[in-house]
């Protein structure tokens, strides 16, 4: 009967040792982060959006995303949804362009694939697109302790 009552007396203990396990991660607060990306006013689709989290933060989770067709995005950090908030730079990169010469017809929808396959079949294949000289592709952007919806227009520098 006293070891009944020892495992009794020990085990709320044990249990509160099991809560509040979790990793670091899971202890940092995040924020949702949404918006639109257009270049010069017009969505821009496929490009990839980057924060680079400021080293003043307190945490550091850079978030990354695609932009849809109407130029959207959502931020995300390791699977999770948003950012810690702080101070970000932000890198919008413009779409990757479409390979070209052969492919084969089954990675159609698949451009990695497809551009593997072109090169395979020694044709030319498109290369990134750079950001083209005075066009504006980097930002400086603060989140917020509740999230933001923050919008960025890519432009190119009218010189003539």
């Amino acid at each position: 009967m006293s070891v009944m009552r020892c495992i009794l007396a020990i085990a709320p203990f044990l249990l509160l040792g099991f809560i509040g396990c979790g990793t670091d991660e899971d202890r940092i607060k995040i924020v949702p982060v949404t918006g639109t990306v257009t270049k010069n006013g017009k969505p821009l689709a496929d490009a990839t959006i980057t924060f680079v989290p400021d080293a003043s933060n307190k945490d550091s989770t850079p978030g990354v995303d695609a932009t849809g067709p109407e130029g959207n995005y959502k931020l995300m950090w390791r699977n999770r949804s948003g950012v810690a908030p702080g101070k970000y730079r932000v890198a919008v990169q413009p779409p990757i362009a479409a390979p070209t010469g052969p492919t084969y017809a089954e990675f159609a929808n698949d451009p990695y694939m497809a551009q593997v396959g072109a090169e395979a079949a020694g044709g030319r294949t498109g290369a990134p697109k750079k950001v083209a000289p005075g066009e504006k592709s980097e930002f400086d952007a603060e989140v917020s302790d509740k999230g933001d919806v923050l919008d960025f227009d890519v432009k190119s520098s009218s010189k003539k």
